[in-house]
């Protein structure tokens, strides 16, 4: 009776593509992470990217530095205009006309919306000669940042997505229904060597497995959207939740110059 059952609800799949996330949920740590002594892997849905809303995000956290930036007040950056203008900083000095002009942001808005609101956080300081700098605290905590997207059977749709996430994670993963898997084993390695992982979800077992790896590309154009959706995660969890608005809610669009 029981494997009657398993093979009925293997032949009929999942129904919607919310019904593979708490499977993804669980399995996400051990699928996409290497193992770390006291180091858990956080999942969360619904973490506005700076491009898109991946279905799934996993991050493996440094609760050290964490720790650190409780103690001394630093609070989690929320915008991408934020984040670009700490790495603009790095761990020299720069005056607000110096970050805008790295960042393509203007003068006028680095000058009186976002060097405030880095200060209040507890990001940035001024020095003596009025310039501003990181504080020692300010690091940055999202040790491994891993992106999924989900589709019952639409591999296509979903790797235009996980390829849009790759700006925002070490890794980029789409997943599908095990039922679909014959219409994509044929790309499996062309889609591997373009940085995108391909994960079968299965109805009957409530299990998922890694069919192909995505090859590791290194490009520097991540540093902001891995930070963001990092900082994001964090925030999210600081207030006790793993799933965030289906909508961007965070910050603001900032001016760029032309």
């Amino acid at each position: 009776m029981a494997s009657a059952v398993a093979m009925r609800r293997e032949s009929q799949g999942f129904r919607y593509e919310a019904d593979m996330m708490p499977i993804l949920r669980r399995a996400l740590p051990r699928l996409a992470f290497r193992r770390e002594a006291n180091s858990p892997v956080e999942v969360f849905s619904e973490v506005p990217a700076v491009h898109g809303i991946p279905d799934l995000a996993g991050i493996r956290f440094d609760f050290e530095r964490i720790a650190a930036r409780a103690a001394l007040g630093i609070r989690p950056l929320t915008t991408d205009s934020e984040v670009r203008a700490v790495l603009a900083i790095g761990d020299g000095v720069a005056t607000t006309r110096e970050i805008s002009e790295r960042t393509r942001m203007s003068a006028d808005y680095m000058r009186r919306a976002v060097a405030p609101l880095l200060i209040e956080q507890g990001w940035l300081e001024w020095t003596e000669d009025s310039r501003l700098r990181r504080r020692a605290g300010a690091q940055w905590v999202g040790k491994r940042v891993v992106t999924v997207e989900a589709k019952l059977h639409d591999w296509r749709r979903a790797l235009t997505q996980a390829r849009r996430q790759q700006l925002s994670a070490d890794a980029a993963y789409i997943a599908l229904d095990a039922r679909a898997i014959g219409r994509v084993t044929e790309h499996l390695s062309e889609i591997a060597r373009g940085g995108v992982g391909v994960i079968a979800v299965h109805c009957d077992s409530q299990r998922a497995r890694v069919l192909v790896r995505p090859t590791a590309i290194l490009d520097s154009r991540r540093a902001v959207g891995r930070a963001l959706l990092a900082e994001r995660s964090l925030e999210m969890m600081l207030r006790g939740t793993r799933e965030g608005q289906i909508y961007p809610v965070f910050g603001w669009t900032a001016p760029h110059l032309t």
